[in-house]
């Protein structure tokens, strides 16, 4: 009977030994798991921030895109005053040469219409 003691002894110690180590495993996953969920709080943290600063970017981007427009479309206006103030001169000083150099290119851009 005292084999049969010594091998109980010898499995209980063997149970209590992976009892142990399963719970060491167990903790260690719930520490890892802690940690994931730590970092995925920090991911989405850092997601949002990095998308709001994205979409504060491109807004100015916009709004730096429309200003430039608006200052080229004011340039381009003002050059067309000029050329247009200039040529009314023009013809202002040449009323003959004018009409009949209009009348000319008329007449070259209708050749060139009817041949199509």
């Amino acid at each position: 009977m005292a084999a049969y003691t010594s091998t109980t002894n010898t499995t209980k110690a063997k149970s209590d030994e992976s009892d142990f180590s399963l719970r060491e495993g167990i903790n260690e996953i719930r520490k890892d798991a802690a940690t994931v969920k730590d970092d995925l709080t920090t991911l989405k943290s850092d997601a949002t921030q990095m998308a709001a600063h994205t979409t504060q970017e491109a807004i100015e981007a916009v709004r730096h895109g429309a200003q430039s427009a608006s200052e080229m479309a004011r340039s381009v206006g003002d050059s067309a005053k000029q050329c247009h103030g200039a040529l009314a001169d023009k013809v202002k000083q040449r009323p003959t040469a004018s009409i009949l150099l209009a009348v000319g290119v008329g007449v070259i851009a209708g050749k060139l219409m009817a041949r199509r």
